[in-house]
């Protein structure tokens, strides 16, 4: 007979998850995975954590990250897990790990981001890839969403053309699938390869499927040439068409432009007072992150890395490749224009030959090169060779004030839109912006404490029970008995973000136990080495 519970916390000032209660003063018993008191908890616990003066919340839930890869390559969660964060929902933009067709396997490879061959692709299916996170056991929590790239590559690898019927229901069967095993909905990535090569009327019949099974729609939205707006508008229309819940990604205009802003957050408003469940999230930095490959039109990701290589290598073919280029909507929009050129910076490089590019715009590379800005960009892209996929740069394309307006919404979420690193082992040369280890803490830090953009109880609301509900999971985000015992203790007055665009692999501060399914995973700001997390299978409807 058991006498004591397994986790005492006592003395915290509780910040719920509800948004709406004001915060409060309480013990927390945790015992077997879940919480079993909030109030006065007079019995004793197997450990005893005092709180007094710290803040104890529901774990963060990240609704929009890109740890499909590494986080089986690091399965502690490092950056992720040490933010607070104790779920991820990962498959965003379109892009995962499966389903996989040995056929086009070279594609999806491609597509994955932090790909690394040293981990190597054995299962096929979305049910296969999500118990590969349960044979050796996972830092935080997951949940999936099906990724429409990934499903496209395995039906149609990156052919640049309209889906036939007969692929179309190919999709949807996969797509069935990954539902039925446990996909919380459909995630597009409708801005680059080889998502951009659907039309909407494809979207919508990919959404109707995941709608039968109570999935979201959610995505990263169409505008490669610089039209936001017509992607904000893309996604209603697949909303009301599906009938399916929306989720926009990092919804923010290019380049600070606030009027983009404004009139993408009036569309969003009415069409949620039409009555179609529409949200976003965005992250607290005013710069992005992107593969370079993204500027590029779908046409040249039907060369494979060593083709492109070549080709760029000999000048008759360069020339063709630049005019290419040059004439598509993507290259005029991101690659001709100083506007979006001395905003685009080398960030992440492989290749010897860029290190000394780093940091630089493409407009000052192509200065120094002596070459125009489409010659440097292919230039660069070669001397990375095998690795260009993962060459990255950092987009300086949002406002503060446009930040502000987009976080001040009830219909926001954050989403760090990062990806669970470490500074050490197979990940520590993956240098990523520093959202993969700062998100959280930031939002606390400027977002409520220094700028006074939100309450801290709507912050925590927007990093805890909303993205839980969202992704359709019912028994975490709430400091609530009887919920799952996914908690956050930390200091309010020290919570700090530490990363930078120059050392983005810095912990943060005063983010002190994370507690995951009842076991502490962080302790006084370290990592235990526990990997209580479980994979999160959406109980989908079944469809009529």
């Amino acid at each position: 007979m058991r006498v004591s519970l397994d986790i005492v916390i006592q003395g915290g000032i509780i910040v719920d998850g509800t948004g709406s209660k004001s915060k409060f003063r309480a013990d927390i018993a945790i015992d077997q995975g879940r919480i079993a008191r909030v109030g006065l908890v007079d019995e004793d616990g197997d450990v005893t954590l005092d709180a007094n003066g710290f803040v104890v919340t529901p774990g963060f839930v990240d609704i929009h990250t890109h740890s499909d890869f590494p986080l089986l390559q690091n399965r502690k969660a490092e950056s992720s897990v040490r933010q607070g964060v104790t779920t991820a929902i990962i498959g965003a933009c379109g892009r995962s790990c499966a389903p996989v067709n040995d056929e086009t396997k070279e594609f999806l490879l491609k597509d994955i981001i932090g790909y690394d061959a040293r981990l190597p692709v054995t299962w096929h299916s979305f049910a296969d890839y999500l118990a590969e996170f349960e044979k050796a056991g996972i830092a935080q929590n997951i949940a999936s969403l099906a990724a429409h790239n990934a499903i496209r590559i395995a039906v149609m690898g990156y052919v640049e053309r309209r889906a036939s019927r007969n692929e179309l229901e190919e999709m949807k069967e996969l797509l069935h699938d990954c539902m039925r095993s446990g996909a919380i909905g459909l995630s597009t990535g409708l801005a680059y390869p080889p998502g951009s090569n659907a039309d909407t009327a494809e979207v919508i019949e990919l959404a109707k499927v995941a709608s039968k099974y109570g999935g979201i729609y959610s995505s990263h939205l169409r505008g490669t040439d610089g039209d936001f707006l017509a992607g904000v508008k893309e996604a209603i229309e697949i909303g009301r068409a599906a009938s399916i819940p929306v989720h926009m990604g990092h919804l923010c205009g290019f380049f600070g432009n606030s009027i983009e802003t404004q009139r993408a957050l009036q569309m969003v408003t009415e069409a949620r007072a039409k009555g179609l469940d529409v949200t976003c999230d965005l992250y607290p930095y005013l710069a992005g992150a992107n593969p370079l490959m993204a500027f590029l039109p779908p046409s040249i990701f039907n060369h494979d890395s060593s083709e492109l290589v070549q080709l760029i290598r000999n000048p008759a073919e360069r020339k063709e490749l630049v005019a290419e280029v040059e004439h598509s909507e993507t290259g005029t929009f991101w690659l001709t224009r100083l506007e979006t050129l001395d905003h685009i910076k080398i960030f992440d490089v492989v290749g010897s030959l860029n290190v000394r590019y780093k940091g630089k715009t493409l407009w000052e590379i192509a200065a120094l090169k002596r070459i125009s800005p489409i010659e440097s960009v292919l230039e660069l892209l070669a001397d990375e060779g095998e690795a260009m996929y993962n060459l990255g740069v950092i987009c300086e394309w949002m406002s503060e004030n446009d930040n502000y307006a987009v976080f001040s919404q009830a219909y926001h979420m954050v989403g760090s839109d990062g990806i669970a690193l470490a500074p050490y082992g197979e990940l520590a040369s993956f240098k990523f912006h520093p959202r993969a280890y700062g998100t959280c803490p930031r939002v606390i830090a400027k977002y409520v404490r220094s700028d006074r953009v939100l309450s801290l109880e709507q912050a925590i609301h927007k990093m805890t029970l909303m993205p839980a509900q969202r992704a359709g999971i019912i028994d975490r985000g709430l400091i609530r008995e009887g919920m799952r015992a996914d908690v956050v203790i930390f200091d309010y007055e020290r919570v700090l973000d530490k990363s930078t665009y120059e050392e983005p692999s810095l912990y943060p501060e005063g983010i002190e136990y994370v507690i995951v399914n009842g076991q502490i995973v962080v302790e006084r700001g370290k990592h235990t080495g526990r990997l209580p997390g479980s994979v999160l299978r959406h109980q989908s409807k079944k469809p009529m």
